[in-house]
């Protein structure tokens, strides 16, 4: 899955003026705002996507942020928008309260102390994703490993599944919405919160084996995909964006 497009969400094109923006969105939002549809899921939801593009277009900082991670993610492997999506993107403010340098959290509310942000380049695609924690609760896997099952998909501790997911850099830095298959064959539809590290492991109550001793837990562990074979283009974008961060390369 990729992340949804905020341009398609609204319907508007990426050179949309400012009051294009707000057009569009208000036009959406009139349609779906959930006191027109009470207990209308499909609408709520779309409500909820356009109010989270438009949080983004609206604002010129967060807009040329979210173009700059669009644009190197166009035709790169693993790395794209536009797909299936329903996660929100962390703003630019948070953004900077978590990654900047000292100024700058102390400029956005994040204050000048804690833990030096003062990173190599590698660390962009790496510790870049510290943000905050996944809204699925995080569990640690014990020391017993779990076991090969005949479906290569899955590995097994007691009743308890466990499954690799790879996402892409977009929807580990911007939260992205995943369908992961269960052993019961069902599919479940898994949070991936804005900033989630590599190797986090998502829990999901009772989607794990049946047997006669009850359900055990589904545990993801997340796998970021970093984009291969970069243009020069997409080179300069990230360093753009590096600068912008303070972030060293």
């Amino acid at each position: 899955m990729q992340q949804k497009d905020f341009y398609q969400v609204l319907g508007v094109g990426e050179s949309a003026t400012q009051d294009e923006i707000k057009k569009a969105y208000r036009t959406i939002a009139k349609k779906y705002h959930p006191d027109k549809n009470p207990g209308n899921k499909a609408a709520e939801e779309k409500f909820k996507e356009a109010s989270e593009a438009y949080d983004t277009l609206s604002d010129p900082e967060k807009r040329t942020k979210y173009d700059r991670l669009r644009k190197l993610g166009a035709g790169a492997e693993g790395f794209g928008f536009g797909g299936e999506s329903a996660g929100g993107g962390m703003s630019y403010e948070e953004f900077m309260r978590q990654y900047g340098t000292a100024a700058q959290r102390e400029r956005y509310g994040g204050g000048g102390g804690g833990r030096s942000r003062d990173f190599s380049f590698d660390d962009i695609f790496g510790n870049l994703f510290g943000g905050r924690r996944a809204q699925t609760r995080t569990e640690e896997v014990g020391t017993q490993e779990p076991q090969p099952t005949a479906d290569p998909f899955f590995k097994r501790k007691g009743n308890d599944a466990y499954v690799d997911v790879t996402v892409n850099i977009a929807q580990a830095v911007l939260g992205s919405k995943i369908r992961v298959r269960t052993p019961s064959e069902k599919r479940v539809t898994v949070r991936i919160a804005p900033g989630t590290d590599p190797g986090k492991t998502l829990r999901v109550p009772q989607m794990g084996f049946q047997t006669m001793t009850g359900t055990g837990d589904l545990y993801i562990r997340i796998h970021v995909a970093m984009p291969k074979n970069l243009t020069e283009e997409q080179k300069k974008e990230v360093k753009k964006l590096a600068e912008t961060l303070g972030l060293k390369f």
